[in-house]
């Protein structure tokens, strides 16, 4: 896997991650417990997520063949919720498509929010997970497949210290700043969703290239 790709990998996955943007939404669901409480959900949402991508990682594809959807209608319409996502973070809006005031709802009903909605679809949602198939796809040798894997480890630990420090991080950076560095990373997702589609049209229809 070349080193642009990697890093080309690594900036979509954080972008799809929204680390701000996440982190913003958990102190949200967990502002009422205690911080021993909010800690423990951080270490659940560590560990969902680690389970989610790497199995995403490692069997999405064979999901994809076995209900019969090619990798250009999937990266099409990858493309398509990337752009939604990315429109809603351009306005400083959590994107329907990973997160809704229905999730919040039914997080007040459930024991821990840690693995739903924060691990999913909050942090790994819809974007990163056809952005984890896709690049799966594009290079499927082994070697590559434990070069993402370490990424996405990498990628799990960083962002599971996030949540465990989140009330000292958010006192530190501050709203405003979260909001620009949502609007930065929403214009970066909708031109990736630019690409995705393109791409995917043209895989879809050979005639286009």
């Amino acid at each position: 896997m070349p080193t642009p790709e990697i890093l080309q990998f690594i900036i979509a996955m954080i972008i799809m991650m929204n680390p701000l943007g996440s982190l913003s939404i958990f102190l949200d669901l967990t502002n009422k417990a205690p911080i021993v409480e909010q800690r423990k959900t951080a270490l659940q949402a560590t560990m969902a997520m680690f389970v989610i991508m790497l199995l995403t990682l490692w069997t999405g594809r064979e999901v994809l063949i076995l209900f019969g959807i090619t990798i250009p209608a999937f990266r099409f319409a990858g493309g398509i919720i990337l752009l939604a996502m990315g429109f809603s973070m351009l306005q400083s809006k959590e994107s329907p498509v990973s997160h809704t005031s229905a999730d919040d709802e039914a997080a007040k009903h459930r024991h821990s929010v840690g693995i739903v909605p924060i691990a999913l679809p909050v942090i790994v949602g819809p974007g990163a997970i056809s952005t984890i198939i896709i690049t799966a796809s594009d290079f499927p040798q082994f070697i590559n497949k434990i070069w993402m894997s370490i990424i996405c480890i990498l990628l799990t630990l960083t962002m599971g210290l996030m949540l465990y420090f989140a009330d000292n991080i958010a006192k530190l950076v501050g709203e405003s700043v979260i909001k620009v560095v949502t609007r930065l990373m929403g214009m970066i997702i909708m031109a990736i969703a630019v690409g995705m589609l393109a791409d995917g049209l043209i895989g879809l229809l050979p005639i286009l290239k």
